[in-house]
């Protein structure tokens, strides 16, 4: 099959801020659009999730600028907006890379929302998100018997002190279960999906670095869940999937 792809078709234009998903990790799993772009940007704007080899395909005058969020080194969310206004009302092309998809628990809504605010022009790209790697490397599909599926984050909305997961609603639905940036929080998830009826002898796979060749799959069931990730020391990024 030939593959038809006119570079023509993408407009990365100055003054424009472009959101776009980097994947999940494996510098072959970028898009077409992404690879092209990359070349354009005369400012990229990159998460901490970002594989520092995709950055290989940009022009060596590209300003790249590291906007991670993490306990060493952590930029908050404000000040990555105003970079966004700042470079693209300096008349660059402005590229905001993040890991996965840039519309899965990425917070680009809220850069969305700040660049309408100050007038800036943009537009957003897809990617395939972690999960869709992490879910094809355990040779299962998104959905299970019930042909639902549940995506929710561990992460705690900010400025809240609890997480808004209707739990009750996962464990009625009896859909797999996604659970992105839930390392951290897992005995605090595990504890509320027991007590809301999961049974703690359900499947769990613990995916880290899915994708990338330092990848590792992990076993076990709800109820050791959060012991087993304790004891392997288990740290982010993974995806753990549930039934």
């Amino acid at each position: 099959m030939k593959l038809d792809y006119k570079h023509s078709n993408i407009k990365f234009e100055k003054n424009t801020v472009i959101i776009a998903g980097a994947g999940p990790g494996s510098k072959k799993l970028i898009t077409l659009k992404l690879k092209y772009i990359l070349k354009l940007a005369d400012v990229i704007i990159y998460d901490a999730l970002v594989n520092k080899s995709i950055l290989d395909e940009c022009d060596n005058k590209t300003l790249l600028i590291y906007a991670g969020k993490t306990k060493k080194n952590s930029c908050s969310q404000s000040e990555i907006n105003e970079l966004l206004v700042k470079y693209a009302n300096l008349g660059k092309r402005v590229l905001r890379l993040k890991g996965g998809d840039a519309s899965f628990f990425s917070r680009a809504s809220q850069e969305v929302q700040f660049l309408r605010k100050n007038k800036i022009n943009f537009k957003v790209f897809s990617a395939i998100t972690s999960s869709q790697a992490s879910v094809s490397v355990i040779n299962k599909f998104f959905f299970n018997k019930s042909k639902i599926c549940n995506f929710f984050t561990g992460h705690k909305k900010i400025n809240s002190t609890s997480q808004e997961v209707d739990y009750a609603n996962i464990s009625k639905n009896k859909g797999r279960i996604y659970i992105y940036m839930g390392i951290s929080q897992i005995e605090e998830i595990t504890k509320n999906l027991r007590k809301n009826n999961v049974s703690s002898q359900a499947n769990v796979s613990i995916i880290k670095n899915a994708s990338l060749n330092d990848q590792k799959i992990f076993k076990t069931n709800l109820k050791n869940c959060s012991s087993f990730i304790k004891k392997n020391k288990i740290s982010s990024p993974a995806i753990i999937i549930i039934r």
